[in-house]
């Protein structure tokens, strides 16, 4: 399940991203049948990073940790837009939903929903560094996984970019991913 998460996490991200650019060839994003399935499709991906991370953990479970806390606030995230999404019957209402639900839930300081996502990179990517240190990786993997980040992060439209690097520097990660657990008898 590992090998398939850590391929199939940036491909399910770089099909949100085609969606995302075919949802606003209106000029707007959402709400609508393609807001609602882009979102689908990143929370699927955000999903199948957990898994990642969670058969990556062996390297740095504090990283992992952290990348997992982050993932969480990203989860979050992509569950509110699906719900605004599905509530709102237009941009404008989408805008008065998405400030109603900006700190929900009102567990944590809504500052953690911000800066949440940005724990999941530095953890992921902090991991990958972790392996490749080790030489379980090669160098250029953690590479590829901050660009690919930072490729989504300096512009939302280059998603399908960035997942498809992404891609490319899990890639390696997958290839290697840690087998179960052998069952002693």
């Amino acid at each position: 399940m590992s090998r398939f998460a850590l391929i199939a996490a940036p491909l399910l991200m770089f099909a949100y991203g085609v969606v995302r650019i075919f949802d606003g060839l209106d000029g707007h994003y959402g709400p609508g049948p393609a807001w609602t399935a882009g979102h689908v499709l990143f929370l699927g991906s955000l999903l199948l990073f957990g898994v990642g991370l969670v058969a990556l953990r062996r390297a740095s479970l504090v990283l992992a940790a952290v990348g997992l806390a982050g993932l969480a606030a990203f989860v979050r995230v992509a569950v509110v837009d699906i719900v605004v999404g599905l509530r709102a019957s237009g941009p404008e209402e989408k805008s008065v939903l998405a400030d109603r639900y900006a700190d929900v839930p009102h567990v944590l300081p809504s500052v953690f929903y911000e800066v949440g996502p940005l724990l999941f990179m530095v953890g992921l990517v902090g991991t990958l560094v972790v392996l490749a240190v080790r030489r379980a990786l090669p160098w250029w993997s953690p590479v590829l996984v901050a660009a690919g980040f930072a490729a989504i992060t300096v512009r939302t439209g280059l998603l399908p970019v960035g997942a498809a690097v992404l891609a490319a520097g899990l890639l390696p990660a997958a290839v290697q991913a840690v087998p179960a657990r052998k069952v002693r008898r």
